[in-house]
């Protein structure tokens, strides 16, 4: 039983790097899970500063960021429904100013 509940929890915090859904997650309203929340915060940092990027860099840069979000979100969310820590230490920083 104890595995069912780490791989939703896993879940929840994997689907946090999904674009939109991370927005969503976070506007709904906090998790009093403190990890979850931490993953949320990521997904929309990283999406939003890829798509800031995008708007910039338009063209063939636009793809190579669209791969390199693929792949970092991807990583990132995996690491996170592992139940691993995902740390970005200026972002934390950063997040830690505001809190």
């Amino acid at each position: 039983m104890e595995r069912n509940t780490q791989n939703k929890e896993g879940m929840k915090n994997a689907i946090s790097y999904l674009p939109l859904v991370a927005f969503v997650l976070f506007f709904i309203g906090k998790s009093k899970n403190e990890p979850q929340n931490k993953h949320v915060i990521y997904g929309m940092l990283l999406f939003g500063v890829y798509l800031i990027l995008s708007i910039i860099f338009s063209g063939l840069i636009d793809v190579l960021l669209f791969l390199l979000y693929i792949g970092v979100s991807g990583y990132f969310g995996y690491m996170a429904y592992l139940g691993e820590d995902v740390e970005v230490k200026f972002v934390d920083d950063y997040v830690d100013k505001f809190k």
